[in-house]
């Protein structure tokens, strides 16, 4: 009576199989597929959690990424230190940016306001005269358009005085990062593309700025 070979379970998976080796070399493959299936939904448990990034600034010369570690820690972007009662702040819409130390926003009540950034003072760059503008105004100017580009809405805090000679309204600038609050004046001087200018009665933050003559 001849041999005959009885169908196999594993036969799909093995159409070579002439013997017990190659049975189990048929094996292999349904093994591993079968770990594969078990083991892929259990990887994300094993991946470090991705930091939020809460702001993103663009330009070569300002800090790169913020995550919510650096925020509310011992260290601010840019380095700065100041921080603010969120109580004080009146919520604006920002429109544009003018140039370095002056911007264009909606109050809550739709007036449109220029805001000149109290206690600082950027190169010009945007003057009638063109020979008055300046290469370091129109760095500093592209620095705060990259630095608000995606920002919505602004913070604005006021001082004693509320008017400039020009009829500007003047404040300091907040933007929220999602966690805290931090100064845009402050950034504009620690990132070395303002100075500080004491003027009264506008001094809430003189003695903070002053640390900040001295920066190249």
């Amino acid at each position: 009576m001849k041999n005959v070979i009885k169908p196999d379970r594993y036969h799909s998976f093995c159409p070579a199989k002439t013997s017990s080796a190659g049975h189990f070399k048929g094996l292999i493959p349904t093994a591993l597929l079968c770990f594969a299936l078990i083991a892929a939904p259990l990887t994300g448990c094993f991946e470090p959690k991705v930091q939020q990034t809460v702001y993103k600034e663009t330009s070569d010369t300002a800090a790169s990424v913020f995550s919510e570690n650096d925020i509310g820690g011992t260290e601010l972007p840019f380095g700065v230190k100041l921080q603010v009662d969120p109580s004080v702040l009146v919520a604006c819409e920002l429109e544009r940016v003018v140039d370095g130390d002056t911007i264009i926003v909606h109050d809550p009540d739709g007036k449109r306001l220029r805001v000149r950034l109290t206690g600082i003072n950027a190169p010009e760059s945007v003057l009638e005269d063109e020979s008055k503008n300046t290469e370091e105004g129109r760095d500093a100017s592209k620095f705060l358009k990259e630095l608000l580009a995606d920002v919505k809405t602004v913070y604005l805090e006021y001082d004693e005085g509320r008017y400039d000679q020009y009829e500007r309204t003047l404040a300091y600038v907040w933007i929220d990062t999602g966690t805290t609050y931090i100064m845009v004046n402050e950034i504009m001087l620690a990132t070395g593309h303002a100075k500080p200018v004491y003027i009264k009665p506008n001094l809430r933050y003189a003695d903070d700025f002053r640390k900040y003559e001295k920066q190249e």
